[in-house]
Formats: structure tokens, C-alpha cells, sequence
């Protein structure tokens, strides 16, 4: 599949603060108690996930305005994105003709829910890479959705 990406719109898209919300069936636990990281218990299940995207700018961060969600990244028809485990989930664009910022993010979040429960960490599903870092395109055609912690 050919991408046919706004480089600028990427850039933009790729340079968003995000943090991914994700609701469990039972909460997280720390890890250790002289640590923050908490991670999910082997019993949890994920109930939900969200995911909002913020720009980072002069030491501050906001939400985005309309023109930012409404700025176009891939004019493609449909696109497949890959979390960090589990099957490939193909996106089909809302207005058929392009992704919009707005529509990216609805893909990860839609990825995440589809594919995060395959996560493992520390014994339960990864609630610990949560910090949105970009998308970036694979060998295979495939957007990869980068975490981080």
C-alpha cells in the first residue's frame, strides 16, 4: 500500500503529548512500594481505553483546537496500525478519502482497545507504556504505534 502523507501533518501528529487512559476490571498495584510504576494484577481486564492528545509548547501543554483535529495527515482511504502486540487492525477513513489528526487518534485509541489485552507486563496487561510517542510506517505498510513510559 502506498502512503500518500502530509510530511507537516505527520510532524504534527508525531509531535502531540498523549496519555493513554486505560480502566481495569480490578486496579493497578504498584509495583514495588519505593517506586510510582504500577502494573495491571493477572486477573485485571481492560473495561476501557482513551486516549487524549495535547500539544506541548513553551513549557506549557493545551488541547488541541478544531483546525489542529481537522488537519489532514494521510490522504489514504484506509490504513492498518499495529500496538505494541496482537493482530494488525485496519482503519477505514471516516470521510473515505483521508485521516485527519482527529482520526488517527480515534485509530490508536480503537488499535489499543483492540489489541492491548495481548500486552503482558510484569504479569498483566501493559498499563505502564502509556505515553503516546508516535506513529510511524513499517516495511510492511503497516503504522506502528510507539509507547513509551
Amino acid at each position: 500500500m502506498t502512503n500518500h502523507l502530509d510530511e507537516d501533518g505527520l510532524a504534527f501528529f508525531n509531535r502531540l503529548s498523549g496519555h493513554l487512559e486505560i480502566k481495569l476490571s480490578e486496579p493497578p498495584v504498584r509495583i514495588a512500594e519505593n517506586l510510582l510504576n504500577v502494573k495491571a494484577p493477572s486477573t485485571a481486564k481492560i473495561e476501557e481505553i482513551s486516549l487524549e492528545l495535547r500539544v506541548f509548547e513553551k513549557g506549557n501543554s493545551r488541547g488541541l483546537t478544531e483546525d489542529e483535529l481537522n488537519r489532514v495527515v494521510l490522504h489514504e482511504k484506509s490504513i492498518k496500525m499495529r500496538g505494541e502486540e496482537g493482530d494488525d487492525v485496519e482503519h477505514e477513513a471516516p470521510n473515505g478519502k483521508h485521516f485527519t489528526v482527529r482520526d488517527l487518534a480515534n485509530a490508536v485509541a480503537k488499535t489499543e482497545r483492540m489489541t492491548r489485552d495481548k500486552t503482558e507486563w510484569f504479569g498483566g496487561i501493559d498499563v505502564h507504556h502509556v505515553y503516546f510517542e508516535g506513529i510511524h510506517l513499517e516495511e510492511d505498510g503497516v503504522w506502528s504505534i510507539a509507547w513509551g513510559s
